[in-house]
This record gives C-alpha cells, sequence and structure tokens, in this order.
C-alpha cells in the first residue's frame, strides 16, 4: 500500500471517529416505558431460612478503610442513580423500607407487641443486637426483649434517644425494633428493644448482595433508602453507625418466610454518643493535645489538654446541639452507601423528613416519658435540626413536585401546561419574592424545541404552559430550574411526558 493511499485511508478513519464522538456527545433523553409507577420491589417471597451471617471485625474494617478508599480512588465517576426509585422518583416499598399505611399517621403499625408484660426474668442469654451493656429478658408472654439501662446519674438520657429516635426513624419510613421505656420495682429505668421479631441473621452485609436470599437484588450500596441514610442521622445526631445497628431478621416460619432489613440499638442517637465520648474524653490519662505541633514539639512531655465534665441544660438530654454543621457531618465508621449519595438522594430525604407531622414529632418526644421541661426542650431541638437538614436538602435541587396537566383549552386560549409546587417557598423556607423559573422544553431525541425565563410562583404554584412545538411531539422533556435572588439551584426537576390520546401525560420524573 503506497503511503498516499495509507495517509487517506488515516484521514478516512479519523473522520469516522471524530465523527463517532462527536455523535456520542449529544445529549438524548432516557426515556420510560409509560407504564403505572412501581409501588413495591416484590421482595417479600417465601424462601427457605438463611444461615446466619459470621461478622468479622476486622474484614469489616479492611472494607471499609481499605477496600472503601480503593474503589472509590478507581471510581472517580459520579455516582450512577440510585436503583431502588420508581418512574415518580420515589422509593417504592420494600423488606428495607416501608410504605406508610396512612400518610397522615406515619407510626401506625410501630407498637406492635407494647413493651414487656410483668413479670419478666433476665436469662443467660448473649444479646443477639450485640448493643454495649444489654440484658436479654423473656417476659410474662414468653417474648424476648433487650434491655439497657440508664446511666444512674443521667436519667432518661439513653432510654429516652433510644425510645425517640428509633419512632422517627420509622416514621421517616425505616424498618425499626419496637422499643418502650421501662422501669423496674426500685424505679431505674430501662430502654426495652422487643429483639429479635424473628431469627436474628446478624448485621446487613452493606458491600455485596445475600447469596442465600432470592429477593436480595439490588446492590446495598445503590439503595436510596441506604444512600441518603446519613442526612436523617445528622438530623437526630446519629454519629455513630456500627455493623450491629443495620441487622438481617427472617421473619415467618421456616420456608414461608422472608428476610426483613432493621435498624436497632440507635440508644446513642440525639447526643448520647457525643456525651458517652467526652466522658471517655475526660476519664483518658492519656489523652494529647489535638495541636499537631504542640504534640511534636512537646516530644510527648507537655501537659494533657484540659478537659471538662460535659454539660447540658437538662441532665435528661445528651449533647444535643440545635445546630446541624451538614457540611461536616459524618457518621462512623465509613458508610460506604453515603459516599453514593446524590443530591437527588438527598432531596427525597428531606422531603421524608419534612412530612412527618408536628404532633408525630410530640408523640416521639412523649414516649421518652421524661420530665416535661425536658420534652419540652427535646421537642424544641428536633424541630430546629429537622429545619436547617430539610432546609439543605431542598437546597441541592429544583425542589419542586410536579402536579396537574392541563390540556389545551380553546375556549380561553390556554395552551397546554403542568403545575409544580415549589416545596421550599410552600414550606416558608424560601421568599415567594426572590424566587423565580425558567423551563427547557426537548423532544424525544434531545433537540430543544423552546424555553422561557421568568416564570413566578402563585401560592407556591408554577404553571409552566407548553409551547406550540410540543403539539408535534409524542415525547416531552421538560426541565424547569427554580432560583433564588437569579441564582440557579443546582439541579433542575425533569420531567417526562408522553402522548395518550393526544394528550401529554405525565410518565416520569427526576431530581438530578
Amino acid at each position: 500500500m503506497s503511503l498516499v493511499r495509507a495517509s487517506q485511508y488515516l484521514r478516512f478513519f479519523s473522520a469516522v471517529c471524530a465523527a463517532a464522538f462527536v455523535a456520542s456527545c449529544g445529549y438524548r433523553p432516557a426515556h420510560f416505558a409509560g407504564r403505572p409507577p412501581v409501588l413495591s420491589e416484590d421482595d417479600e417471597q417465601p424462601i427457605a431460612l438463611p444461615r446466619r451471617g459470621a461478622f468479622i471485625p476486622e474484614l469489616h474494617d479492611a472494607s471499609v478503610y481499605v477496600r472503601r478508599e480503593l474503589v472509590n480512588a478507581l471510581e472517580p465517576r459520579r455516582p450512577g442513580e440510585a436503583k431502588d426509585v420508581n418512574a415518580l422518583d420515589e422509593v417504592p416499598a420494600s423488606s428495607w423500607f416501608r410504605r406508610a399505611a396512612q400518610v397522615d399517621k406515619p407510626l401506625l403499625g410501630y407498637k406492635r407487641e407494647g413493651p414487656p408484660a410483668t413479670p419478666f426474668t433476665v436469662t443467660s442469654d448473649a444479646p443477639t443486637s450485640e448493643s454495649p451493656n444489654a440484658r436479654v429478658i423473656l417476659d410474662a408472654r414468653g417474648r424476648s426483649y433487650e434491655l439497657v439501662p440508664d446511666e444512674p446519674d443521667r436519667r432518661g438520657m439513653r432510654s429516652g434517644a433510644g425510645a425517640a429516635a428509633s419512632r422517627l426513624l420509622y416514621a421517616i419510613g425505616y424498618r425499626t425494633a419496637e422499643v418502650h421505656v421501662v422501669t423496674d420495682e426500685g424505679g431505674a429505668r430501662f430502654l426495652a428493644t422487643r429483639w429479635p421479631p424473628g431469627e436474628d441473621l446478624g448485621p446487613t452485609p452493606i458491600a455485596s448482595l445475600r447469596d442465600d436470599d432470592p429477593n436480595d437484588r439490588i446492590e446495598h450500596r445503590d439503595r436510596r433508602s441506604l444512600r441518603a441514610l446519613e442526612l436523617a442521622a445528622a438530623w437526630l445526631d446519629l454519629v455513630r453507625l456500627p455493623p450491629r445497628m443495620l441487622r438481617d431478621v427472617y421473619v415467618g416460619p421456616n420456608g414461608e418466610g422472608h428476610v426483613e432489613h432493621m435498624l436497632v440499638g440507635i440508644d446513642g442517637a440525639l447526643g448520647v454518643t457525643r456525651y458517652d465520648a467526652a466522658l471517655a474524653w475526660l476519664h483518658d490519662r492519656d489523652r494529647e493535645d489535638s495541636n499537631f505541633f504542640a504534640r511534636l514539639f512537646g516530644l510527648g512531655l507537655s501537659p494533657k489538654r484540659a478537659a471538662y465534665p460535659p454539660d447540658t441544660r437538662n441532665p435528661s438530654l445528651g449533647l444535643y446541639d440545635e445546630f446541624v454543621a451538614l457540611g461536616s457531618f459524618s457518621v462512623s465508621p465509613p458508610f460506604e452507601p453515603a459516599d453514593r449519595m446524590r443530591a437527588g438522594d438527598a432531596y427525597w430525604m428531606a422531603k421524608r423528613i419534612a412530612s412527618i407531622p408536628q404532633r408525630v414529632l410530640g408523640r416521639a418526644v412523649i414516649s421518652t416519658r421524661l420530665p416535661p421541661l425536658a420534652q419540652h426542650a427535646l421537642l424544641g431541638l428536633l424541630a430546629a435540626r429537622r429545619a436547617q437538614v430539610v432546609a439543605w436538602g431542598y437546597d441541592q435541587v429544583s425542589p419542586l413536585e410536579p402536579g396537574l396537566v392541563s390540556p389545551p383549552n380553546e375556549e380561553r386560549g390556554y395552551p397546554a401546561r403542568v403545575q409544580l409546587v415549589d416545596l421550599a417557598v410552600a414550606t416558608g423556607m424560601a421568599s415567594s419574592e426572590r424566587a423565580s423559573y425558567g423551563a427547557k422544553f426537548s423532544d424525544s431525541e434531545g433537540r430543544v424545541i423552546g424555553r422561557v425565563a421568568g416564570l413566578r410562583a402563585k401560592n407556591a404554584v408554577v404553571r409552566v404552559e407548553f409551547p406550540e412545538a410540543s403539539r408535534c411531539s409524542d415525547y416531552l422533556v421538560v426541565q424547569v430550574t427554580a432560583l433564588r435572588g437569579g441564582r440557579a439551584l443546582p439541579h433542575p426537576v425533569e420531567l417526562h411526558l408522553q402522548r395518550r390520546a393526544g394528550e401529554l401525560a405525565l410518565v416520569g420524573v427526576r431530581h438530578d
């Protein structure tokens, strides 16, 4: 082959590659199938009793501190979308996440067996939840509970935190163990956890699927309910999330039951773990100054840093501050799903937390059985932290929820349009005067067919009218961006509409 011919082939090959590259850079939106949204994963099919997992702390530490760091370093790309999300950007019911029986009653069904019936007996069994200081009892009905005592000088702190946090996580949608505050004949307080409610299978594996559970089909780190758990933990100041707290339980007779994934042993919430850490620091004779240079040049001989007893306004409460440092909050040990949390995951959790009625917060606080002043203080702290967490989550995306899609009204001259509700404006977290909106319309191939800017909300409702060119599209993608004082929020809400019987119908929603 001559050099000229070779050069021609090379130019032709380069042109083909360049064309392919340009074509690959074009944006073509993903299409939704147009079927009804999935409301349940249907992952509670009967299976044989799985084996109890063997938890090896050394392997777990190697996974979260070595394997996780290597994976994150070798996968620098943005994490993919969560896989337990339906077409409406919601998490379906599953063995991981429950749907409220009634939207306005998220605690309905929490109290399943109630507190332990007296008299009860303390057994020699080891607590399967592995909660520190726990003791196993059998109540008068023969049901197993685990008791965790309060500290004598912090009456109600640990038991109250466990009772309230369990109910609030249940109200969000997590499957939590049922817990109650009980007292013995001498007046000592305990947190009584109904555990196990079935066959305890050990800690939930986070880095892998259960190979003995055919219902376990979605990678755990790609579950939105786990990715966004850290935001709920920030609200409740659950700074420790050790493996023992996420557990698998086989519920039902052998061969007829299924595995449920639960949260248990969360009595370190509401500042209790911070109090424990501060107390341990106080009594640590080998505590070192946090200043690196002081340690370096002092050669370890400098006086130990002063420490003071942890103090709160009320001895029944932990070190639960009203301000949340969301930028620096993280759970310990590292929780791999949280590394993959996207803006849409955070927004979803913010919506879940915001949807809890105030009366449910009150019921969670009442369950602590704390003195009235302590209950009042705790309720105020929960409300203040919730407002910050929700506002942060809403600020990660354009917090718009789609509503009615209206066909054109020829008599009044109204074009087809869609209504959206700005949740931040509706809840008073953003000012309607400073809020504006822009929309971009694309066809099924990603070609832009219209834009509109400067839209305003009326009573938190934004009306977006479809352009005339949309009449020719059987599939329409609408991206609506919220602006605050002229600053665009990070991600638009993306609406997918499909023409049915001549009219556009909403078939899909994404927030990032």
